[in-house]
């Protein structure tokens, strides 16, 4: 199993951990019963509540794995099974564990309130306020095209910032001077640790999965053969090279249609729930200020506030 989803495994049994143990389980319906240990039962009504914690978009993904389903249901028996030990024990009546249960169920019923309110939410008709986004704000939606270069880097892991800069400096009037020297010069001067493999092509260069300073500086180069001013990074210098550049495509509305809906529809949703939670926020505090203050110290002395107490959401 990855490390993303152990994590997040475990997050969501972090939570599932607080449910409510003090009412008995109900007997399940043989039918619906996905497995059982030790005396207890996984039904299918218990997967689909597990199910329900996990955003719509990955929920599918996220079981899409036998692992995953197995961890899962092994994890939920000895759940269900660490809570019938506890009620044995009488744990259940324990004041403070019956607060934990309320604020679980606060939680629940919060987040099934706030589904409610996305499930019955009127919604405009976001068509023809697609189409006016798409005449006002066209420059959005260009497919940028494809820029490849090739690259010199010189590091400033080896040598000073200054030093660097004066090498890159001398390599970037040796490329001016004879740009059809570029590729010997790449493979003279770059300690790019790629060099090796890619001879300092760079594919895209543009995108944003490269440092933003190099992908903005080959991005202004228009022209094959072009050379960019020295460009620094984290890496060290960097001297440019376009190799090709494919024209940037201007879609028509048809092609872009559902996807600006797509957007319309999910910030129009996110702007009326964040409104109907700022007005509950908003409503007027009656709050114990001694009381407040009391909570700094009440759970013992911290030693650096700044980074032990969580920060409010």
């Amino acid at each position: 199993m990855s490390a993303r989803y152990s994590s997040a495994l475990f997050l969501l049994f972090a939570v599932t951990a607080t449910l409510p143990v003090a009412a008995a389980e109900p007997s399940p319906t043989p039918s619906t019963v996905v497995a059982s240990q030790g005396g207890a039962s996984i039904t299918l009504d218990d997967i689909d509540a597990f199910a329900a914690g996990i955003p719509d978009d990955r929920r599918a993904g996220f079981f899409n794995s036998p692992m995953r389903i197995e961890s899962i249901i092994s994890q939920l028996l000895v759940q269900k099974q660490l809570a019938a030990e506890a009620r044995a024990l009488g744990l259940d009546k324990d004041a403070k564990v019956q607060r934990q249960i309320q604020l679980a169920e606060d939680d629940a019923l919060s987040k099934a309130r706030m589904l409610k309110l996305r499930t019955d939410m009127k919604l405009p008709d976001f068509n023809q306020l697609a189409q006016e986004e798409f005449i006002a704000h066209k420059e959005n939606y260009v497919v940028r095209g494809r820029v490849d270069v090739k690259h010199i880097l010189i590091n400033t892991k080896t040598r000073s910032e200054g030093e660097a800069k004066a090498l890159a400096e001398t390599v970037l009037k040796e490329a001016t001077a004879h740009p059809d020297q570029f590729d010997a010069l790449v493979e003279k001067y770059s300690e790019d640790p790629s060099k090796g493999a890619n001879h300092g092509l760079m594919i895209d260069a543009g995108d944003k999965k490269y440092v933003h300073e190099f992908s903005s500086a080959a991005s202004a180069l228009k022209k094959p053969g072009e050379l960019s001013p020295l460009v620094k990074t984290d890496f060290g210098f960097h001297i440019i090279k376009l190799v090709e550049r494919t024209p940037d495509k201007k879609p028509a509305f048809a092609e872009v249609k559902d996807q600006i809906v797509a957007k319309l529809r999910s910030d129009y949703i996110e702007k009326q729930l964040k409104a109907h939670g700022d007005t509950l926020r908003n409503q007027p505090m009656d709050a114990n200020a001694e009381l407040v203050g009391s909570l700094r110290d009440r759970y013992g002395a911290a030693t650096d506030p700044e980074t032990t107490v969580p920060a409010a959401k």
